[in-house]
């Protein structure tokens, strides 16, 4: 069933949803468990990218060939980037990357890592590395009204380091920091945060689907928050644990990621129909 949310035209008749930010925390400490989920998530991603490169309204392929020739288009990306690098410098961390930032803080200091506020967020906390390693995906999301540029992007980036046992397999999102006020994050070499993408509302049942096979599959201790923490999960994984008594382990996180992936697809080509009809009206 399609997620449910708010829906109508906007006054140049764009069709459009209401949106919300998901964000998400989790650790996978087993570097074979990490390159399985990541090899599934390419195929996610390569869909999305299909979406982004040919499904676009051409208002939006318009404008983007507009900006570039004006010399507006700043920092791109590419849709899907595979990450498997080591980084050096002032690696600083927040505390977003955990749920807790007691727990954040307990662990950075039975670590003998400095710990300190954060210079932007109310009750937050940073640390920082001098050598890390990061791995995994990072992607765009298709969203055919492309109403957040460069926060519609999914992070499934580990961070990898010997210094500190709490800190090697999380969940990190990579910002240079560029934009923050603060020179401590402006002027580190990385600023690793906790994810999170600004997710349209009809991708909302969605995207608690993926995060539940994940944390069922993969992350254990994967959290998340969409509207309220970790929404569905209690009954997808009764459906998780069904299909696994059924064909076994690796059928079963097979089978239904091939469900998830199906029905990405159904709700991008529900949308994609909805505004470009929109578009010409």
């Amino acid at each position: 069933m399609l997620a449910q949310g708010r829906a109508g035209f906007d006054p140049v008749g764009v069709f459009v949803m209401s949106s919300v930010v998901v964000g998400w925390t989790g650790r996978c400490p087993d570097p074979k468990d990490r390159a399985r989920l990541v090899a599934y998530l390419q195929q996610l991603a390569a869909v999305s990218d299909s979406y982004l490169r040919t499904r676009l309204p051409e208002r939006f392929t318009a404008l983007k060939r507009v900006n570039k020739l004006q010399g507006k288009r700043r920092r791109a990306r590419a849709n899907i980037e595979q990450v498997n690098r080591a980084i050096s410098g002032q690696i600083v961390i927040s505390s977003g990357i955990v749920p807790d930032q007691n727990t954040f803080l307990a662990a950075a200091r039975e670590a003998d890592l400095p710990a300190v506020d954060h210079p932007e967020i109310d009750h937050a906390s940073i640390t920082w590395l001098e050598d890390a390693r990061l791995s995994g995906i990072d992607f765009r999301l298709y969203d055919p009204n492309q109403l957040h540029p460069g926060a519609d992007r999914l992070s499934f980036v580990f961070l990898e380091t010997k210094a500190a046992p709490f800190l090697d397999g999380r969940l990190v999102q990579v910002d240079r920091g560029e934009d923050d006020e603060a020179d401590a994050i402006r002027k580190a070499s990385f600023y690793l945060g906790g994810p999170k993408v600004y997710l349209h509302s009809y991708l909302g049942d969605w995207i608690d689907l993926l995060f539940s096979w994940v944390k069922y599959f993969f992350i254990g201790d994967l959290w998340w928050r969409r509207f309220e923490e970790m929404q569905g999960y209690e009954d997808y994984r009764e459906v998780f644990s069904d299909v696994q008594r059924t064909l076994g382990t690796k059928r079963a996180e097979q089978a239904t990621f091939d469900a998830i992936l199906a029905t990405f697809t159904q709700h991008t080509e529900h949308w994609s129909d909805k505004v470009a009809a929109a578009g010409h009206r």
